[in-house]
């Protein structure tokens, strides 16, 4: 087996496993009562923040393998996803959780459109990049489902907040 196959394969696992806690927690909150439910959803958003800012370490540890014309770009990369962290814990502490889960919900998935991705992702292999693509989908349903169950009008999990 090539050393590429074995990295690709151990990077796979590893992200599926990141992630797994985030897709049993985001469908934990439609199977659990009211009150069980809204700890499930704060404590999805702090598993998501804490991805967030691991996502951040390692963009930020990839500069040292790319060249000089990509370190601008590598930095920007990085710092996004601590700002969407950072900006979803402070809404979600000072408004509420529907508003910090929206947030992350919608900077996340914009953050997949900005125009400098497209450099770097030029010299990344396709199939990091389809695993990259997978990976994100999932993180965006599961932010959905967590979105869509604080604004659930049946259970209304938001007047606790109010």
């Amino acid at each position: 087996m090539h050393d590429e196959d074995t990295l690709l394969r151990s990077t796979r696992g590893i992200a599926y496993l990141a992630i797994a806690p985030c897709v049993f927690l985001s469908a934990a909150v439609w199977f659990t009562s009211d009150s069980i439910g809204i700890v499930i959803a704060n404590l999805f958003q702090v598993y998501f923040s804490i991805l967030l800012l691991l996502l951040f370490g390692y963009i930020w540890s990839l500069k040292s393998n790319f060249g000089e014309q990509y370190k601008s770009q590598l930095e920007i990369m990085a710092i996004m996803p601590i700002l969407l962290a950072l900006s979803g814990i402070i809404l979600n502490i000072f408004t509420n959780p529907a508003w910090g889960i929206g947030f992350l919900m919608m900077g996340f998935y914009l953050s997949r459109f900005v125009r400098f991705y497209f450099s770097v992702f030029k010299i990344i292999s396709k199939t990091y990049i389809d695993l990259l693509n997978r990976i994100s989908i999932i993180l965006c349903i599961c932010l959905m489902l967590i979105f869509t169950y604080w604004l659930n009008p049946y259970s209304n999990p938001l007047e606790t907040y109010i």
